[in-house]
């Protein structure tokens, strides 16, 4: 009489040897007990540092419970258990630099080991490695190893280099997976810079669903200021610039300005595939914005994102509007 693990999915991995996963998609497993006498299932959960395994960071005991129905099974999802300490705050880039180094954009930082047991069984341990990301239903794959893609270049078995090469002066991220088990998981990570035209309309650099990055660049631009005014003062036609002798001015009737701004972008006529792969940036929680020929990047909200999938024949242009997050301001009175 024993306790038995299994997956819900068929195929997903579930073992006692590092494997990797995705942090926000289900990872279901089933629980038996087979002694009777059993009351609770228990999940005692270590955390080690993905650059060196041999480090522990934390070991939270009975981390999860759940009460036993004697006879039933009982499923529940462990990247639940994984996303409530997984520290989401990893998008702090300034550079492409900044994301070359920052390779837990990409892998979490943290090696899960989730020990099971009951009060009448021995632990059973589950290890997952995540990968930071989550793939839309149909190009779900139950499991995740050094083959799979990163991003949807990969995905679509395109070629990064020569799409890279369309452009100059601006870079991309590449990112290959090493094996969960080693001591150090990290991925390897550099970037590469194209042999082409300048991308006159901007670039764009943004996380895939599948971990990595993405990227593109821009054969048009516009840019729109907005400013907003604070507050409101009475005032009447004009007001002296002394008490005595002065001249006539108009006086603010507010107290201050705020500024931002959006960028729309277009990139003309890319192939169907190509448009499949961009596609992704709809889906993607950091899009960044560079300068024509600069690895400076400021994170932007994306507003639209436009690629025309009716038409797949023949393939179509690429539109973006971004807006901005920084604010700029200042007071009058």
């Amino acid at each position: 009489m024993a306790l038995t693990i299994a997956t819900e999915i068929a195929s997903q991995e579930a073992t006692n040897i590092y494997t990797y996963c995705y942090l926000y998609e289900p990872l279901r497993v089933v629980l038996s007990e087979s002694n009777l006498a059993a009351t609770k299932f228990y999940v005692d959960l270590e955390i080690l540092d993905t650059e060196d395994d041999t480090v522990q960071i934390d070991e939270i005991v009975q981390y999860a419970e759940f009460d036993i129905n004697p006879g039933e099974t009982l499923a529940f999802d462990l990247m639940n258990i994984a996303q409530q300490y997984h520290n989401a705050n990893v998008f702090k880039f300034a550079t492409v630099d900044n994301v070359v180094s920052g390779w837990n954009s990409i892998v979490s930082k943290y090696k899960y080991n989730f020990k099971i047991y009951t009060d009448v069984s021995v632990r059973q341990e589950i290890k997952k490695l995540p990968l930071l990301g989550v793939r839309i239903l149909p190009n779900f794959s139950a499991v995740v190893n050094t083959s799979s893609p990163v991003n949807e270049f990969e995905f679509y078995g395109m070629n990064e280099t020569t799409i890279l090469d369309k452009w100059s002066g601006n870079y991309k991220v590449n990112a290959t997976l090493v094996a969960p088990t080693l001591q150090d998981a990290a991925p390897t990570m550099s970037k590469s810079v194209g042999t082409g035209k300048v991308p006159c309309g901007g670039w764009l650099i943004w996380k895939s669903i599948y971990g990595g990055w993405m990227f593109w660049g821009m054969d048009l631009r516009t840019k729109q200021f907005k400013k907003n005014y604070e507050g409101s003062l009475e005032v009447g036609m004009f007001e002296s610039t002394l008490d005595i002798g002065g001249i006539p001015y108009v006086p603010v009737n507010y107290t201050g300005i705020n500024n931002s701004y959006s960028i729309t972008m277009k990139a003309l006529s890319l192939s169907a595939e190509e448009l499949q792969a961009v596609a992704g940036i709809q889906f993607s929680p950091a899009v960044y914005y560079s300068e024509p020929g600069s690895q400076n990047m400021e994170l932007m909200r994306l507003a639209s994102a436009t690629t025309p999938m009716d038409n797949l024949a023949n393939g179509g242009d690429f539109s973006v509007s971004l807006q901005s997050i920084s604010r700029t301001g200042q007071k009058t009175i």
